[in-house]
């Protein structure tokens, strides 16, 4: 008897856990994070409280107001930078708490 398997690469296996809703949020929020932490400066770093994504909008607090209106000023740079970082784009809108 001959049996038939396809044979998959352990990335498209992964590639199909992650694709999962609860895992691929938490995994894009860490992502989200770190190309945060690349795009934006120290002293923002220190006042960002959270920052999440819900579908394409980017959620940030930010405890000092004057950073809030630097990011705002900034903010198309910021997301070019963060979608740079993850490679497609994710994040199509910044909002401000």
């Amino acid at each position: 008897m001959k049996r038939n398997y396809k044979l998959k690469s352990i990335k498209s296996i992964l590639e199909n856990f992650v694709d999962q809703d609860k895992i691929s949020d938490g995994i894009f929020n860490v992502k989200i994070k770190q190309a945060w932490e690349k795009a934006v400066e120290k002293k923002i770093l220190d006042y960002t409280k959270s920052i999440y994504i819900k579908r394409d909008v980017l959620f940030i607090e930010v405890s000092n107001p004057i950073l809030k209106q630097e990011i705002l000023y900034s903010r198309q740079k910021v997301i070019d930078l963060i979608n740079d970082d993850l490679g497609k784009e994710i994040v199509k809108k910044i909002v401000l708490k």
